[in-house]
């Protein structure tokens, strides 16, 4: 990845990155910033599958789950965790996003867990479906 177009940012303590310039057409042809699909990480009940059909030169994982997970509500108004912004009609629609899983070592030697972002767009009926538990 191109290290002048990364992005990297942390939300609910966990850390994430993606290539601008793909986040750009991403949201040009789903309607879904990598941001904005990051807080399907924090939906316990997503699904997550391994992608073995694209994971020739990395581990990719593709996961589907409901953006709403990463909303906190208090005193009844609902706020984003990281204030990350929204780029979907509704706040809790079931996304399809592809990943992979890094380890960066820092100038400290100290080790931090990256998820990167690959894509990110609505899930088809069928995936809903088994989101859902209804296939």
């Amino acid at each position: 990845m191109n290290e002048e177009r990364s992005v990297r940012f942390s939300m609910g303590g966990m850390t994430f990155e993606y290539d601008e310039y793909k986040n750009q057409i991403n949201k040009k042809k789903h309607g879904i910033s990598f941001k904005s699909a990051a807080r399907i990480f924090f939906d316990y009940d997503r699904i997550e599958f391994y992608d073995d059909s694209h994971s020739c030169d990395e581990d990719r994982y593709n996961t589907i789950g409901d953006t709403s997970a990463g909303l906190i509500y208090s005193q009844g108004v609902g706020m984003l965790i990281g204030n990350v912004d929204q780029c979907i009609g509704k706040v809790n629609e079931i996304i399809f996003v592809v990943y992979t899983e890094r380890v960066q070592v820092e100038e400290d030697g100290s080790k931090t867990d990256v998820t990167r972002l690959i894509s990110a767009r609505m899930a088809t009926d069928f995936e809903r479906g088994l989101y859902y538990g209804k296939n």
